[in-house]
C-alpha cells in the first residue's frame, strides 16, 4: 500500500526510473492464485465504509483461477477482434503499446459469464448498497511491457451520460502489479464536483460541442495535482481487485516493467443513476433509448444483473 505525493505520475521521474529498468521483457500466463475466498463468504461492512469514505478500496482474493483464465481468454479474443472504439497508444519512451477497448462483452461468451456469474456483481451490489444492479460496460486495458504511456488523471463519470452517486468500477488485473505501476487515486476525491474529461491520447480536454450546456453545467478543468491531496494505491496480485467510485480522480503510471499489465475493468450502476446530458460526445457514445432523467435499468442495453 502507498500513500504518497504526486511524483509517481511525474513524466521526468518516470523517464529516470525507466532508464534503471531491465529492457528485456516477456508476457507471462496467468499466475496461480488461491480459490476465491468470497465464493461462500460475505463482504464486511468495514469494506463498504472504506469505499464510501475514500472513494477506492482494494479487495484481496476475490477471483479464482477459473475466472482469471476465462477473463484472459476473453481479453485475447478482444485483442484479436478489436472494436471501432479501440485505441493503441505509444508514449514518448518505451517500445510497448497501451491498448484499450470497450462495449464488446456481449460478443465474448467468457465476459458474459463473468458479468452474470462471477463474484463481481455481488461485490458491486454490496458496495453500492443498491436494490437493483445494472451492468454498464466492460473496459479492456492492456499495457504491454515497456509502455511509456501513462493514464492521465481523470474521473470516469464526466465521460458517461449519467448522473448519480451509485457508480463504480471493478479494476481486475490478470498480472501482478507493483506499486510503481498500479492504479493511483486521490483519497476522498469522489466527494468533489465533476471536472472536464481528458483524451487519453493527447491528454487534452474533450472539445466542447454545446457551449450553452457547458455554461449551465460548468465543468471546470482538473485542478493541479498539488491541490488534490493524498494519493493512495495498492500492489495487487491476480485474484485481487480495486474498486473505485465513478467520480474518484485516478490515473496510472507507464508500465516500464518486463511483464504485461492486463486488466478487465467492469462498470456497475445502482438505483440512483439516471441518464444525463454532457456538453461533449460521451465515451462510450451509447445510451440506448434513454433520455435525460431515465433510470438505466429501464433500457435493455444495460441489463439488470440478479445476484
Amino acid at each position: 500500500t502507498i500513500s504518497t505525493g504526486s511524483s509517481f505520475m511525474n513524466v521526468e521521474s518516470c523517464k529516470q526510473w525507466y532508464q534503471r529498468r531491465v529492457r528485456g521483457f516477456s508476457c507471462f500466463s496467468v499466475p496461480l492464485c488461491l480459490p476465491s475466498v468470497y465464493d461462500n463468504m460475505e463482504f464486511s461492512e468495514s469494506l463498504r465504509k472504506e469505499f464510501w469514505e475514500n472513494g477506492a478500496v482494494v479487495v484481496r482474493g476475490v477471483f479464482s483461477d477459473e475466472w482469471l483464465e476465462k477473463v484472459a481468454s476473453g481479453i485475447d479474443s478482444n485483442l484479436a477482434h478489436p472494436s471501432k472504439y479501440s485505441e493503441r497508444v505509444k508514449g514518448d519512451i518505451g517500445s510497448g503499446e497501451y491498448f484499450n477497448d470497450y462495449m464488446n462483452w456481449q460478443g465474448i461468451p467468457n465476459f458474459v459469464d463473468f458479468v452474470h456469474n462471477s463474484p463481481a456483481p455481488r461485490l458491486a451490489k454490496f458496495l453500492l448498497d443498491t436494490e437493483k444492479l445494472v451492468f454498464y460496460h466492460e473496459h479492456v486495458l492492456v499495457k504491454e511491457p515497456q509502455t511509456g504511456k501513462r493514464t492521465p488523471w481523470h474521473q470516469d463519470q464526466p465521460y458517461y451520460p449519467m448522473d448519480g452517486k451509485q457508480v463504480l468500477s471493478i479494476w481486475m488485473p490478470l498480472d501482478r502489479v507493483e506499486v510503481m505501476e498500479t492504479l493511483l487515486f486521490f483519497k476522498g476525491s469522489h466527494k468533489l464536483p465533476y471536472f472536464m474529461p481528458y483524451k487519453f491520447v493527447t491528454e487534452r480536454p474533450y472539445p466542447i460541442e454545446n457551449e450553452e450546456l457547458q455554461k449551465k453545467m460548468n465543468f471546470p478543468p482538473l485542478p493541479d495535482e498539488t491541490q488534490l491531496g493524498e494519493i493512495i494505491g495498492w500492489d495487487v496480485s491476480p485474484g485481487d481487485c480495486v474498486v473505485f467510485a465513478g467520480t474518484t480522480i485516478h490515473g496510472a503510471p507507464p508500465n516500464l516493467t518486463n511483464v504485461c499489465r492486463r486488466v478487465l475493468s467492469t462498470r456497475w450502476l445502482g438505483d440512483d443513476v439516471v441518464c444525463a446530458e454532457r456538453p461533449w460526445t460521451t465515451s462510450p457514445p451509447v445510451q440506448g433509448s434513454l433520455k435525460p432523467g431515465d433510470k438505466f435499468v429501464e433500457d435493455g442495453l444495460f441489463p439488470e444483473i440478479k445476484c
